[in-house]
């Protein structure tokens, strides 16, 4: 290469490393910028996320101070203080979960109907098997929900709704109202029941900002835009920080999803623009700096190439003089190393050989004369190597010995040349030695000689009797578990039967009288034919087989097929031999049980007969009862009428048969009302409404309202409570049914001047604070076997024989209010004479009993 070339082409490889060296620093700026719009991005995801689970957390403790004070106040007070300019809460309402019974009701208590969004207009809503209509919404601006809108009706939102009703946690709800250009963010949240629902609206443009940054700081939203989606809608975002600029198509710099309020959001972050980064003005400093490094590299190495050409020029003549020289020097010194090579090699390997194998070598010549033996050989066999040497080679090896002085040693080597075979070698205390020798013939140019391998095999001729001994052990032992395992099988009363691959191979007496089969017709066969289809033998197999190869011991039970095509249930035991080892098969044990199958469906065919008897019994009492108390109504009308025109008339005896009218009237009117609470409780629709009152005020009211009652027989109520006030968690109303009742019964039985005794006192027991009510009569008492079943329905005592009447329902309504109270309540008698009624109910509510306290639980009486 001349001059000029040699500088054209550095020019070209300095331009090329200088642009190589701008093209880096520009894609090191660019990666860079990349990296600061990654982590914005993951930061501005994650801080969205954040801020969406403590609204959701925020409307949990909402609905928790809602729950806990009177709900129109706590309204009003909690959106006073939630809905701000600073806090992205945008609206409060209240949603009630309404039945179709429910909607009458619940559009009388609003004062409006159940609606729904028709062309951003409302109109009623058609017939639903459940509604869920707004009874309450704050602020009441352009963007309130109307009250009794239902929201079960938009989109997925009654889905939500419902998720919120049986959690205790807050659901997001994203919705978009018929008519409306835009779509909602919702939070709803349970109350104190599972039928009512807390509704908060969330500002987007609120959620999205970065309002809460300290001022001064970069807002990662400021250079990165974040979308999020839900899983139900990934086309229509749920939040997007610049709605108004059309969804990005590149794909995101970061995305996370989260399960937020019950939904899969995916939260996307895209960057701002096209990354073009620029240079800066260190990075202009090194490329100057390295431009001139290279003008100063390639001038001094100009220089060193005038020099080193002419150093070049006087080596050059000097070492083709010197090659010549050592040419021939080489060539003499190489001949005569590669001879002494040579022959040190192959002596070095031969010694090697025989003194470093751990086998016993024997070098022998063609007449079969020891030759040379190892270190290895001289511990076989004992002797020393001098000793042994041009010693023949049958002295020690008998099979290498011929007899016939004929034969020479050629002969015998060619016999066991080429393959191992056992020989006794004689060692010098004259024992033989199990060995196995290998022998081999190696040619010379000039003669010929044969190595003999030998190996001591006594440890494994000692190994292999020893197994022998063990395998006929082994055998017998066999045999006899063997018998063992026959003599079981047939024993057993169970059938039994070893399946091998659903194979069976081996079957008892049992099992061929269990499934009317013939030995020889299904040993080696599957155990398809046993069961009703193929399809449920490989169900079966599938859910059982597993089981069995985990080593457990399965059950099941199924339907099976005899031989002769019959089908029973049967129970099956089944566990795997080794279920480390699938192929040994697993024992199956046979329970035929279809007597026991054919009595349970009748008992359940005979239980489902006694509830639809119950339940029309049931139906039957509860329309009847409101049939009869319409038209009773109306004649208690006209007799009270009656009776006003009788005085007026000053006609005693019209107004004496009106009296009688009116108090047989009342009688069955009494009556009605038991049947129908009876048939509320036996349906579990008696209504409940248990806060916190005053017992005492409660014992007060009914005692002041039974005393003209009493008063007319001459008797005294006597109430005695303490300590007063005695509040607890009670329903006024019901325990006021009961008293009621325990008091007209007292009034019934004692005679006339006669005293009944009230008494409510606080109890402490083990379980907690208890109230204790008694009602004491001076009657004649409860026949001591009529003491539990007098709260049966329509029982009556034989007490009842004396003329006090009655339906045999008042005890078992007080029954069912008492225990629906989580109480009991039972009867007894006094030492001396009269009844004894007691019942005793928790201070405060259980901790386990449930919020709803409109329904309970239905109860049965005893």
């Amino acid at each position: 290469m001349n001059r000029l070339s040699a500088l054209v082409i550095s020019g070209l490889l300095s331009v090329g490393l200088l642009s190589a060296e701008y093209w880096l620093m520009i894609n090191d700026e660019r990666a860079e910028l990349i990296d600061r719009q990654h982590y914005w991005g993951e930061l501005s995801a994650e801080l969205l996320r954040v801020r969406m689970q403590a609204m959701l957390d925020h409307s949990a403790v909402l609905a928790q101070s809602l729950a806990n004070s009177p709900q129109p106040r706590s309204l009003a007070v909690l959106a006073r203080s939630t809905i701000r300019d600073d806090t992205p809460f945008g609206g409060l309402g209240i949603i009630e979960y309404v039945r179709p019974e429910q909607r009458e009701a619940f559009e009388s208590r609003v004062a409006n109907s159940i609606r729904v969004l028709q062309d951003r207009h409302l109109a009623p809503s058609p017939r639903r098997p459940l509604y869920y209509p707004i009874s309450s919404y704050l602020p009441d601006d352009s963007n309130a929900l109307p009250q009794g809108l239902d929201l079960g009706g938009v989109g997925n939102a009654r889905r939500k709704m419902d998720l919120a009703r049986h959690s205790t946690q807050p659901v997001l709800m994203p919705t978009t109202l018929p008519g409306s250009n835009g779509s909602r963010l919702d939070i709803v949240v349970r109350l104190n029941d599972d039928n009512t629902l807390l509704l908060l609206n969330l500002r987007k443009d609120k959620l999205i900002q970065d309002s809460q940054r300290e001022p001064g700081t970069a807002s990662p939203l400021r250079h990165v835009r974040i979308v999020a989606w839900t899983q139900e809608q990934p086309d229509a975002p749920l939040l997007d920080s610049q709605p108004t600029r059309p969804l990005p198509s590149m794909p995101p710099l970061y995305t996370i999803r989260h399960n937020l309020g019950g939904n899969e959001i995916l939260f996307g972050a895209y960057p701002q623009g096209v990354a073009n980064p620029g240079m800066r003005l260190t990075h202009w400093a090194i490329l100057a700096t390295t431009a001139g490094f290279l003008l100063a590299m390639f001038w001094f190495q100009q220089l060193q190439a005038q020099s080193r050409r002419r150093m070049q020029d006087q080596l050059k003549r000097s070492q083709q003089q010197l090659e010549m020289n050592t040419r021939t020097l080489r060539e003499q010194i190489n001949d005569r190393v590669m001879s002494e090579q040579a022959l040190a090699q192959s002596e070095a390997r031969q010694r090697a050989i025989l003194q470093a194998s751990s086998d016993a070598i024997i070098l022998i010549d063609h007449q079969g004369l020891v030759l040379q033996i190892n270190p290895a050989a001289v511990r076989l066999i004992g002797q020393s190597a001098d000793m042994v040497r041009q010693l023949p080679i049958g002295k020690l090896l008998d099979e290498l010995y011929d007899r016939n002085p004929a034969r020479s040693f050629e002969h015998i080597a060619q016999e066991h040349e080429g393959r191992p075979f056992e020989a006794s070698l004689r060692r010098s205390d004259e024992h033989l030695l199990p060995v196995e020798l290998s022998l081999s013939r190696v040619t010379l140019p000039d003669d010929w000689f044969y190595v003999v391998v030998c190996r001591d095999i006594s440890i494994r001729k000692e190994q292999e009797a020893a197994l022998i001994e063990l395998k006929n052990s082994l055998a017998e032992q066999v045999e006899v578990q063997s018998r063992q395992l026959s003599a079981l099988l047939d024993a057993s009363p169970m059938a039994m039967a070893y399946i091998v691959d659903r194979n069976l191979l081996q079957v008892n007496r049992a099992f061929l009288d269990l499934f009317e089969q013939r030995e020889e017709a299904i040993l080696g066969h599957s155990t398809m034919p046993f069961f009703e289809s193929p399809e449920q033998w490989e169900r079966t197999g599938k859910a059982l087989y597993s089981l069995l190869n985990d080593g457990k011991v399965v059950q099941t039970e199924q339907r099976l097929r005899t031989g002769t095509g019959k089908l029973f249930w049967c129970r099956l035991y089944g566990k795997a031999i080794n279920p480390s080892v699938p192929k040994l098969g697993t024992i199956w044990l046979y329970q035929d049980f279809s007597a026991q199958r054919a009595l349970e469906e009748t008992l359940r065919h005979a239980k489902v007969l006694a509830e639809e008897n119950s339940r029309a019994k049931t139906e039957f009492l509860a329309n009847m009862s409101h049939e009869l108390r319409t038209p009773l109504h109306a004649i208690l009308g006209f007799t009270e009428m009656g009776q006003a025109r009788s005085r007026g008339q000053n006609d005693d005896k019209m107004a004496q048969y009106f009296s009688r009218i009116q108090s047989s009237g009342n009688r069955l009117l009494t009556l009605l009302n038991d049947l129908l609470d009876l048939a509320k409780m036996e349906v579990g629709r008696m209504e409940y409404t248990i806060s916190r009152n005053n017992l005492c005020q409660c014992l007060h009211d009914i005692c002041d309202e039974m005393t003209p009652l009493a008063a007319l027989n001459e008797i005294r109520i006597d109430l005695n409570c303490s300590p007063e006030p005695l509040n607890a968690d009670i329903d006024p109303f019901r325990i006021g049914q009961v008293m009621r009742n325990l008091l007209s019964n007292a009034i019934k039985f004692s005679p006339r001047g006669g005293e009944i005794g009230v008494n409510a006192c606080l109890r402490q027991d083990p379980d907690g604070e208890n109230i204790l009510v008694t009602v004491e009569d001076a009657g004649p008492g409860v026949p001591a076997s009529e003491l539990e079943s007098i709260f049966d329905k329509f029982i009556q005592s034989s007490s009842t024989k004396t003329g006090a009447g009655g339906t045999g329902l008042g005890l078992a309504i007080c029954r069912e209010i008492i225990t629906a109270h989580h109480g009991h309540i039972f009867a007894s008698n006094l030492p001396t004479h009269g009844a004894l009624f007691t019942f005793i109910i928790p201070r405060t509510r259980p901790a386990g009993a449930t919020e709803d306290t409109n329904h309970a639980p239905q109860t049965t009486a005893r």
